[in-house]
C-alpha cells in the first residue's frame, strides 16, 4: 500500500485517484465498518478448506462436460471473499504459489458460473454462522455522489454497465473477455470486474438448463418437502418437464412420496 500511494503522489495524472482514496478514508473514520476483518483473518488465515470437495464435486457433474476448476480455487474464493486479502495471503495448502497459479485463480473469477457463484457464497454465510458472527459476507461503502462527480477518475465508472447489459453481450459460441470489452465498448480490465461482480452462463446451450437446474433446487426440495407441492405443481410453476423435477430431486437424495400422497391439498397457485 505505501508503494501504490508513493506512485500515485508522484504522478501529476493521479491527484483525483489520491483524493478519492481520502475520501475513502474519511468515510471509514467517520462511519466505520460492519465487518470486522482484523477478527476474520485471525480466524481464516491458518484454514485450509472452506468448501468440503464432495459438494464441489457434486455441483461440477452437473455444471460441466469437460475439465472441472480446480477446488483449490474454490477455497481461494471465498478466503478472498471472507477476509478481503489476497489469496497469496492463505494457507499453504491453497496458497497460489507461482505466477501461473495466481493468473488461473483471476480467470476463475471472472469465468465462474452462477451456480458456482451460489455455491461458494452460501458456504462463506454458513462459515460465518458458526463462528457466530453476524455481518455481511462482503460489504461495499457508498461514497458522496456528489463528492465523486468532481473527480477526474481514470478509466470507465464499473457501475456504467449494468448487470442485464453485460449478460446479454455474452455468448457461449464466442466466450472470449476481448469480445465482451469490445461489444459493451470498454475495456478488458472493465468486463473482467463486471463478470466477477456479476457472474453469467456462459455455458453451451445443452448444459445452460443443467445450470438452471442447479441453482433451483434447493427451492424446490423446501416447495416439495415442506409445502408438499406435487412434482407436476413444482414443474407447472417453474415452466419445465416432470422428469427434470423428479431427476433433480432423486440427484439431491430427496426421498419421493408415493404417487397421491396428498389427495386433498389444493393446487398451488
Amino acid at each position: 500500500m505505501s508503494t501504490l500511494l508513493a506512485e500515485l503522489t508522484r504522478r501529476p495524472d493521479c491527484a483525483d485517484v489520491m483524493r478519492a482514496l481520502i475520501l475513502l478514508a474519511d468515510h471509514l473514520d467517520q462511519h466505520g465498518s460492519p465487518i470486522d476483518y482484523t477478527r476474520r483473518r485471525a480466524l481464516f488465515t491458518t484454514r485450509a478448506c472452506f468448501v468440503a470437495p464432495k459438494d464441489w464435486q457434486h455441483l461440477q457433474r452437473r455444471l460441466r462436460s469437460t475439465r472441472t476448476p480446480d477446488i483449490a480455487h474454490a477455497q481461494r474464493w471465498i478466503f478472498h471473499t471472507l477476509t478481503g486479502s489476497p489469496p497469496h495471503l492463505a494457507h499453504p495448502d491453497i496458497a497460489p504459489a507461482t505466477p501461473a497459479q495466481r493468473q488461473q485463480y483471476k480467470r476463475f473469477r471472472w469465468r465462474i458460473l452462477p451456480a458456482e457463484a451460489e455455491l461458494l457464497a452460501h458456504t462463506a454465510r454458513t462459515i460465518l454462522d458458526e463462528h457466530g458472527i453476524d455481518e455481511p459476507v462482503q460489504w461495499t461503502p457508498t461514497l458522496s455522489s456528489a463528492d465523486m462527480r468532481r473527480l477526474q477518475l481514470p478509466g470507465p465508472d464499473p457501475g456504467s454497465i449494468t448487470a442485464a447489459q453485460l449478460h446479454r453481450t455474452v455468448s457461449a459460441d464466442d466466450f472470449s473477455i476481448a469480445h465482451v470489452a469490445q461489444a459493451l465498448s470498454t475495456t478488458t480490465a472493465h468486463a473482467i470486474y463486471l463478470l466477477s461482480q456479476h457472474p453469467v452462463d456462459w455455458s453451451p446451450p445443452r448444459f445452460r438448463h443443467t445450470q438452471q437446474t442447479a441453482t433451483r433446487v434447493g427451492q424446490w426440495r423446501i416447495w416439495y418437502e415442506q409445502d408438499h407441492l406435487s412434482l407436476q405443481d413444482i414443474a407447472d410453476h417453474e415452466g419445465t418437464s416432470l422428469a427434470t423435477v423428479r431427476l433433480a430431486l432423486l440427484k439431491n437424495d430427496v426421498p419421493l412420496r408415493p404417487a397421491g400422497s396428498y389427495p386433498d391439498r389444493p393446487r398451488r397457485r
